[in-house]
């Protein structure tokens, strides 16, 4: 009976049993019915992520930056070079919608080198190092906001 209730309201009619039929054995000829909208939120996170970084300073040439779930799923998503304008890089999608983050940044000599890591625009994390740092980054970290002075 649920599933007839449930065919009844999927096809727009409401305790009408015999409006719509649904034969399993051969594909649905209603285009219509198994089409669905993105939600915003998808939508949202591809336009404005909300996981990037700011290359705050760096006296190093190069600076790699890797993140992900954790430790060891993290994967490179994108290399600062010092001759580039880019300052600010965002996380890979598949962290988007994470509350919590690994980070890793690692320069190409042991120099001096300055990030920032921001969750919806706000500085979660200040990650300063000679050779490299990482750090787990929770979306509700409050610490270092003052710590950020290049996105101040």
């Amino acid at each position: 009976m649920f599933k007839n209730l449930f065919i009844a309201a999927f096809c727009g009619v409401s305790f009408v049993f015999t409006a719509c039929t649904v034969n399993v054995n051969q594909p649905n000829t209603n285009s219509n019915a198994n089409t669905f909208a993105p939600t915003p939120q998808a939508t949202t996170a591809a336009a404005n992520p909300r996981w990037s970084v700011v290359v705050c300073s760096s006296r190093a040439k190069t600076v790699t930056l890797s993140a992900g779930p954790g430790e060891t799923d993290s994967e490179v998503f994108a290399t600062w070079k010092a001759d580039s304008p880019q300052r600010v890089f965002n996380f890979p999608q598949r962290v988007q919608n994470l509350t919590s983050v690994y980070f890793k940044a690692s320069g190409s000599e042991n120099n001096q080198v300055e990030t920032c890591v921001l969750f919806d625009g706000k500085a979660k994390k200040r990650v300063e190092f000679d050779d490299q740092e990482d750090a787990i980054i929770n979306s509700t970290d409050s610490d270092e906001l003052d710590k950020c002075r290049c996105v101040n």
